[in-house]
Parts: structure tokens; sequence; C-alpha cells
């Protein structure tokens, strides 16, 4: 036995046998993150052999690696080494003699299987009944097919063996001469994180998916509407299409199943259902029945395709360009999370609202464990989720592919009918609401976008474009232009507000833009100052800014530089100033603009002059800010302060709008 220690916590490796196993009572469980079983044959194969190879030279040990586990209350989770041992147990049950002994346990006077799979009922099942078809479904029989086959190669193997008594004597070498290396770690580690740092064989789950498993698990007493919330939830996961086409694919739906009323024969704006439970079919067929994930990227091969289509098919009637999300789905689930808190458990105290982080989503679940504890929960919250998402699609922007400059823009895509055809396109009416959006998304923390909490939430009872645009102004200017605040317990408490009660602080704004702190400012005000600009556009005279769109911005670049040239006459200071007046000048909000890093070192120290023809010289305007800078002539502190009054009497006139 070696005992070490990690955060003061013992760590067991020992030496066993499967006959040591028996004596132990242990009993092993396949957690939720790890795949059912994926070897392939070769690998079955090979390990067969090498075991027939010690035997038959009598080894006295035989080594076959090690597994790692964790004590989980009257069982071991096997965290590495499952399919290693798996394959073991299956050649036992097949083999038969002593190792009946290890690969089934009379427990209570009823025989059962020494291993067990976590959600995985349907496994359970299979192995309990004598290996016994009866009662699963097709896509249990598909999972399970691994397993047949390394079945039947078993039984092959055994076949060939020299009669009974090669066959107990080759039993027993296994049973107790076959040592694996068992390590226990500590009950309190975190099994998921040690299960992907170990990078086995098999193909690592995501969070979400063991997610989706431990809320799913809930549901196992009712099959179908297990199956039900389980497409539900793997339509929600793919970000990166329209939830339209994920659960048409993954559901093997038509576009009458989503859409059962007549269609009109012209074009029409269109939406998937609130419930759309009944309309989910039971089965798929074995070439519908590919794993979503790549069947919407494409990537199976064209006699695949060829199988998956048919006359209704997503290939053909349907068409929503290349797209690209600006969330992921954790973060999603995560938002989801904080509505559900606020709709379903009427949860008012702001402290005790879930974390938008991602990386932590198992962690943020088991906080909140105690809100999924019935089956009607779960329910519920897979439910909402398929209305978050399907308003998500529906109101807020995407990346969207331009095929021609092979360039994204941020767009919102309405979903179109045209007789038997189903196409996104982005409405012209849609710019506006669209570069809000594209603001907040730049200007906000990429991993939380806590604007979306509120904003989604408000969307469950609003579907109105011009009142959502509204409504996304007035959140903006109450999250973020007034006294900073902690954003995670803010935005929570937006959702309690009516419309009146959202509202910024003029003052407060003004006092920021009067503030000369230079680099300091947050690139949220040059992003908002971008949005005003393009929203006042007609008033300033601006008609060609029409077109404009955001881009990722993140350096503060001074129009009249910080170390001017001898040369430069264009500055916004005078050298008889004192020096706190000269910085305050230079690092005064007229002053700015925010550029990319590669062009504010472009820019660096370049005098005003050659600035402005280097911008002019542009395709197209990349700051609104800059442009209304750059059709000066000369900048001096004069212009800097009528820049700056205009930019702040138009934030002001945007608030008091809003």
């Amino acid at each position: 036995m070696n005992i070490l220690k990690k955060n003061n916590l013992p760590i067991i490796s020992i030496e066993i046998t499967l006959d040591k196993v028996v004596a132990n009572k242990d009993l092993y469980n396949i957690p939720i993150y790890q795949r059912l079983y994926v070897w392939g044959d070769d690998q079955i194969k090979t390990l067969l052999e090498d075991l027939y190879k010690a035997f038959s030279e009598n080894q006295s040990k035989y080594y076959l690696g090690g597994i790692m586990v964790t004590k989980n209350n009257d069982k071991l989770d096997l965290i590495d080494g499952q399919q290693r041992f798996t394959t073991l147990w299956l050649i036992s049950k097949k083999l038969g003699y002593d190792l009946i002994n290890f690969s089934h346990i009379t427990i209570d006077k009823e025989e059962k299987s020494r291993m067990s799979f976590a959600v995985r009922y349907f496994a359970n099942q299979y192995f309990n009944s004598a290996n016994s078809e009866l009662g699963l479904t097709k896509n249990e029989i598909e999972e399970l097919k691994p397993i047949f086959s390394a079945e039947k190669i078993i039984e092959h193997f055994i076949e060939k063996l020299e009669g009974e008594i090669e066959k107990k004597e080759f039993a027993s070498f296994i049973y107790t001469k076959v040592f694996l290396v068992s390590t226990q770690m500590p009950k309190e580690t975190d099994e998921n994180k040690v299960f992907e740092a170990m990078n086995n064989r098999g193909v690592q789950l995501q969070q979400h998916e063991i997610l989706k498993a431990q809320l799913l698990s809930t549901l196992k007493d009712n099959r179908e509407e297990m199956s039900q919330y389980s497409l539900l939830w793997d339509a929600c996961s793919v970000m990166d299409e329209y939830l339209e086409k994920n659960i048409k694919v993954v559901a093997n739906l038509g576009w009458k199943d989503l859409f059962p009323e007549k269609l009109d024969d012209g074009e029409t704006v269109v939406q998937l259902p609130n419930k759309i439970h009944a309309r989910l079919k039971k089965e798929k067929s074995e070439a519908e029945s590919k794993k979503l994930l790549f069947i919407l990227k494409e990537e199976i091969n064209e006699k695949d395709i060829e199988q998956f289509k048919n006359k209704d098919s997503i290939l053909e009637d349907y068409d929503s360009g290349k797209v690209r999300s600006i969330i992921n789905f954790p973060m999603l689930l995560l938002h989801t999370l904080r509505i559900f808190q606020f709709r379903y458990k009427n949860i008012l105290d702001v402290d005790k609202s879930a974390e938008v982080k991602g990386k932590d989503l198992i962690e943020i679940f088991k906080t909140h464990a105690h809100y999924f504890t019935k089956q009607e929960d779960v329910k519920d919250f897979i439910d909402l989720l398929w209305n978050v998402r399907k308003n998500f699609d529906r109101h807020v922007i995407k990346w969207v592919g331009n095929i021609e400059n092979n360039e994204e823009v941020h767009l919102i895509k309405k979903l179109y009918q045209s007789k038997a055809t189903f196409q996104r396109c982005s409405p012209i009416s849609n710019e506006g609401f669209a570069l809000l959006q594209s603001m907040l998304y730049h200007s906000q923390q990429i991993i939380t976008h806590y604007w979306l909490t509120p904003f989604l939430n408000k969307m469950l009872d609003e579907q109105d474009t011009e009142k959502l645009y509204d409504y996304l102004r007035k959140l903006d200017n109450a999250m973020f232009c007034k006294e900073k605040r902690d954003l995670r317990t803010m935005s929570y408490e937006m959702m309690s507000r009516t419309d009146l009660q959202l509202s910024g602080n003029a003052e407060f704004v003004e006092g920021i833009l009067n503030s000369s702190i230079g680099t300091s400012y947050p690139g949220y005000w040059f992003y908002k100052t971008e949005y005003i600009l393009w929203e006042n556009r007609m008033q300033l005279g601006f008609e060609n800014w029409k077109d404009y769109r955001m881009t990722a911005k993140n350096s503060v670049e001074h129009i009249s530089p910080q170390n001017p040239k001898p040369e430069e006459l264009n500055i916004v200071y005078d050298h008889t100033d004192e020096a706190e007046i000269i910085r305050k000048k230079k690092d005064d909000f007229g002053n700015l603009a925010l550029l990319s890093p590669g062009m504010n070192s472009e820019y660096s120290n370049k005098i005003y002059s050659v600035k402005r023809a280097e911008f002019k010289a542009k395709k197209s305007i990349d700051s609104l800010k800059s442009d209304m800078i750059f059709q000066n002539e000369n900048w001096n502190w004069k212009l800097c302060q009528q820049h700056k009054e205009v930019i702040i009497k138009l934030f002001i006139k945007h608030i008091k709008e809003t």
C-alpha cells in the first residue's frame, strides 16, 4: 500500500486482484461524466490476446495497469481506467467459473451486477436482466452497440479455448493473477476535474452534458418525458446554429411539425412554439440518430448526408447563413438559472443570485441543487431554457459571416417563411437594436454579459421588437450610466424593476466625461459614444454613418499626442500652462478615441495632419468619434471642448428621452 497526500488528504494506492475485489465486497459505478463504453474491436482483441499469452506462459503476475476511484456512498466511482476495467468485467460475465463471483454479487438474496452505470438506467436494466433487449428503445440499443460488439468478440474468443478445463483455468488466472493498481482519491476530490486531467481514451463529456444527465435523472420513472426533455436540451445546446434547425435535426421533425398552421403564400415572419413536447417523436431511425453535433457541423460523409435527406430536408428548404453565438451554452444555462431563481423560486435577495461563470457550471448548479429536487422543477427549468433560447435567437445579435469579404458582423436575423422555404434574414428596422447590443457586447466582460439576464427575462413577457429596443436602452442607462455596482447583483435586481424605474444619471455621466482620466476611461464610454453618435447621425449631418458597424477596440488613443513632435502645431494645450493643466487637457475625453491595439501603435505620436489624412484614406469608417474630430483641418483646445460638449449634450438627451 502506498499513501500520498494532496492538500493534506490521503491518496491510497494498492494492488488489487479480482478475488480481492470480491472479498472486499467492492461495488463499482461508472459516473455520469464517463462515456458508456467506447473500446473498439482491436482494443478488446489485444487485451484478450495479452491475457491469454500471460496465462499460457504461466506468469505469476500480470499487471493490467491502473484504475482511479473515489468513494461514493457504498460504491466506488471509476474516475480513470473505466474502459479497461469494464472490458475485464465483460470478460468475467462471459467466461464465468471463478469470475462469476466478480461479475455479479448477491445483495439481499438478489443477484446483481457488480458494476452499475449512473443515469444510464437502460444499461443497468440490460445487465440485470440476462442481457435482454426487451423494453429498450432504438436509441438505447444504439448506445449499447459497442457493448454488444464487445460481448460477441469475447464469446468468439472463448469458443476457441480448448475445452472446459482450459476455460476454467484461464478464468482462475484472470481471477487471481491479473493485478491492477487501484488509486483511491479523497472523497472531497472534484471527480470531473480529475477526469478531464487524465485525458483518457474516451471522448470527454462537457460540463453541460454532465449537468443534463444529473437533472434528467429525476425523470427516470417516465422514459418518454425524459426523452422529450433530453431532445429539448440537445437542441438548445448547439449555439452556433438556430434553434429551429437544431430541433428539426435532433428530433427528426418536419416543418409541419414545427409550424402546423397553414403556411401563407407570401413572406411571413414565424417563430417556434413555446410548447413543443407533443410534436416530438419518440424514435429516430438509425440514419437519423447520428450525433447532433456531427450533423449540424456537417462532419458526416456524403453517404450519410444522402441517407439523412428527404423531401422536407433542412439541407434543401432552409437557409440561415453562417452564424456564431455571442455566448456559449454554459453561459445561457446560467442566465436561465438566474431567471429561474427569480420567476419560479421567487428569490428576491440579490446576494443569492447565481454567478455567470461557465467554467464552474456544475459547481454553481450544485450550490442550487435544492431547486431541482422534484420532477416539475426540472421540467420547468428545461421548458424555460427552451423559451429563453427561442427568444435569444429571435431578438439577440449573432456574429453573421459575410461570404464576400470573409468578415463577421453583428446582426439580428428573423425567421421568414415563404411558401415551403424558411430563411433567416436581417430586417433594416433592427439596425439600431443590433448596434446597441453590439455596443454592450464589445464593452462588457465577454464571459459574463450580465445585461443579458434582465434582457432575456423581459423577452418572456414582451415580443415586440420596438418595445424591447426601448427597454434595452433604459436597461443600459440604468446599469452603466450611474454609480458603479456589482454587476451580478445589480443585473438580478433589474428584473424586479418596471420600465419606468430604469433610468440613468445625467449628472454622473457628465461628471465622468469631464473627469480627464485619459487611458483610464473604460471602453464602455467610447462604445456608448459611438452608439449615441450613430443614433443622432441625421441631426449631426452624417448620413454616411448609416451602415456603421462596431468592431473590437481596446486601446485609448490621444488625438493630440502626449509627446508631440517639435513640428506639431495642433496641440490642445499652451506651453505656458502648468503641468497638471497640460495633463488634463491631453487626457480630456474630447481628445481621445478608442482604437484597436494595432492602429494605436500605427498612430503613435504622428502629427495631427498625418493622422487625419490616414483616417480619411480608409475605405470604411471604424470610429464615428474620430470621423467627427477629423472633419477639422486643425485641432486645438477650443475644438476639443466643442467636440466634447456635443457628446455630453447628446448623452444627456439620450438619458432624458429614455
